[in-house]
């Protein structure tokens, strides 16, 4: 199994260095426009998705009931050791953290 989180929510350009496309993209953009990121993409396999999940908050990775994160069950200080030991995902905690700041919604995504 694979992993990813899809994040959606408002659009506001101070947000930019977090999304997906180059800033040009976006400079017709309106605030409040609705964006969709796809952050972390786990390919590293089941166990490392597994344990992904749980630190959102997930007690099954397969259950779609509980695939629209839960902001308040996500372990953050989990996220943080998770990557400290997977230092390839800071980029997309960071972009998380501030997500949260600007209220997306997340959906976990899993794969295979």
């Amino acid at each position: 199994m694979c992993a990813e989180i899809l994040a959606i929510g408002p659009f506001h350009p101070d947000l930019v260095k977090h999304l997906e496309y180059s800033e040009e993209m976006y400079q017709n953009t309106k605030i409040s426009t609705p964006v969709v990121v796809s952050l972390f993409g786990i390919v590293e396999g089941s166990s490392l998705s597994r344990e992904f999940a749980a630190l959102l908050g997930l007690t099954d990775p397969w259950d779609f009931n509980q695939h629209k994160i839960d902001k308040e069950k996500v372990n953050r200080k989990g996220l943080m050791d998770f990557v400290e030991a997977h230092s390839d995902y800071a980029r997309d905690l960071e972009a998380l953290l501030v997500f949260v700041e600007h209220d997306f919604d997340f959906y976990f995504l899993p794969n295979g």
